[in-house]
């Protein structure tokens, strides 16, 4: 018999060997230490760049030979692709598709690694002590036992988990694919930006010339009303015709700021330059017409289709795991080791151990929670189907908008092009008739104010025509061959 003093200095020893294990323990933290992101804005509210360009990121950002022919058609005399790298590096929008992509990557190792046994190894040493010296020699027991073996291995005989794991591949997929989707959205969104702050800057200049021009013939009405030329209400007029000039000088600077801020916004707010003209984007054909007899089934290639046909995939992947949960589930607990009443003749001979432990399990009632999750499943499968249609609509719909707007806007802008040549022409003309001195120059100052007027019409013009090749190249995104926009 074991004494009692005995035992229970024993218990107090283990108590507080347990006890300081615990404290340790609790105290240890694998909580990587908090950073707070760098990130990169102007100084001040007022101000449009950084004060220094912002830390270039390692990024194997590169682009395909369909993007790299599309910039160089786009604009043939000024490289683009700087551009367009810096916000695949730098844009948060697409590096967050991008870690989506590896979530759903290392979601699917996951799943995989459901499907294989797993192999652990176990010590443990267990001991029940009582104060009471009759059961103590009763019921006390001390054992020491180190094994490595499988536990709940389940043989997955009717596909529940190979379905899952199905279901994980086609979700990494998808988020594949929407990844190259959305690759494609932030190009076209760099390349909108930059037509729209390039034709903001020639926007700008245009009011700027306008304003200066008003004020002009606003300080001449001012010496005509004084000399009683015109009327008070005429000079009102005048002045009323100059605010407003200003009024929309003032905005088109505004409307710039937004545009540079709009640009820096998809490219990771980093300094970038003021520089090309929307001419430039202009310098190349646009589509042909023979696009429109091309087959329709080209546009299943798209990033967003296949992206939901993915997304279907795995809902129908899903179905079948709903339907295993009905069937019952085989799992095996195995082990190989040793055992022993003291660690200290653990590994003596005789004392190895081996458990077999199989399991069956068969659900018999649950509430409806399987069938419910059988009917959700189909449900969402008819989701799926739902969204893999309004994608394919969706992609022709796009494609054949941008098509049939493309010939109106081309002439259009040939046409607004033409017109503000044909102003600029009269301009010279004028100019020169007024250091003549045949022409007033209050006749030029008017002429030179529709001038820009026109000027303005061609400048719209010509960034609606870019912005629909912008529009087709984000149409035709991922479809091979890939049309030459």
């Amino acid at each position: 018999m074991i004494p009692q003093s005995a035992v229970s200095g024993s218990f107090r020893s283990w108590a507080a060997l347990t006890m300081a294990a615990a404290i340790l323990l609790g105290g240890c933290s694998l909580t990587p230490a908090y950073q707070r992101p760098a990130y990169q804005l102007p100084r001040t509210l007022g101000e449009l760049y950084p004060q220094q360009a912002a830390k270039q990121q390692d990024s194997a950002e590169s682009l395909s030979a369909p993007e790299a022919q599309f910039l160089r058609r786009l604009s043939p005399n000024r490289d683009l692709s700087p551009l367009v790298i810096q916000a695949l590096a730098h844009n948060a929008d697409f590096r967050l598709t991008t870690l989506q992509v590896a979530q759903a990557h290392a979601q699917y190792g996951i799943e995989q690694s459901q499907r294989w046994p797993q192999l652990g190894l176990s010590v443990q040493d267990n001991r029940q002590q009582f104060h009471d010296p009759t059961l103590q020699a009763r019921y006390g027991e001390h054992v020491a036992v180190a094994s490595v073996g499988i536990t709940d291995f389940d043989f997955d005989f009717f596909g529940r988990l190979a379905a899952l794991s199905d279901a994980a591949r086609e979700h990494y997929l998808a988020s594949s694919y929407g990844q190259q989707a959305a690759r494609g959205a932030l190009i076209a969104e760099v390349l909108r930006a930059y037509a729209s702050e390039r034709a903001a800057a020639e926007v700008l200049a245009q009011w700027q010339a306008i304003d200066v021009n008003s004020a002009e013939l606003l300080r001449i009405a001012v010496h005509q009303q004084q000399v009683g030329l015109i009327s008070d209400d005429a000079l009102n007029d005048q002045q009323h015709q100059a605010d407003q000039a200003h009024a929309n000088a003032l905005q088109a600077s505004v409307d710039h700021y937004a545009a540079i801020r709009a640009l820096q916004l998809v490219t990771g707010y980093t300094t970038l330059p003021a520089e090309g003209s929307l001419e430039e984007l202009l310098a190349t054909d646009g589509p042909q017409d023979q696009w429109r007899s091309s087959d329709s089934k080209v546009l299943l290639q798209r990033p967003d289709i296949q992206q939901a046909e993915a997304e279907l995939r795995a809902a129908n992947a899903d179905i079948g795991a709903a339907r295993a949960a009905f069937f019952p589930s085989i799992s095996l607990s195995t082990s190989l080791g040793t055992a022993s009443n003291s660690l200290r003749g653990l590994f003596d001979a005789g004392t190895q151990l081996w458990t077999f432990v199989p399991q069956l399990t068969l659900p018999i009632f649950d509430g409806g929670r399987n069938q419910a999750n059988l009917s959700l499943a189909q449900l969402r499968k008819q989701a799926c189907i739902a969204d893999y249609e309004k994608a394919i609509q969706s992609a022709f719909r796009e494609v054949a908008d941008a098509l049939d707007a493309h010939t109106p806007l081309l002439e259009r802008e040939q046409s607004e092009k033409a017109q503000a040549e044909r102003e600029q022409e009269r301009i010279r003309r004028m100019t020169a008739r007024t250091a003549e001195g045949w022409e007033d120059r209050s006749a030029l100052l008017v002429e030179r104010i529709q001038a820009a007027h026109a000027q303005l019409d061609a400048i719209q013009a010509g960034q609606n025509l870019v912005l629909n090749r912008i529009a087709l190249f984000q149409a035709f995104y991922g479809v091979q061959p890939t049309p030459s926009i």
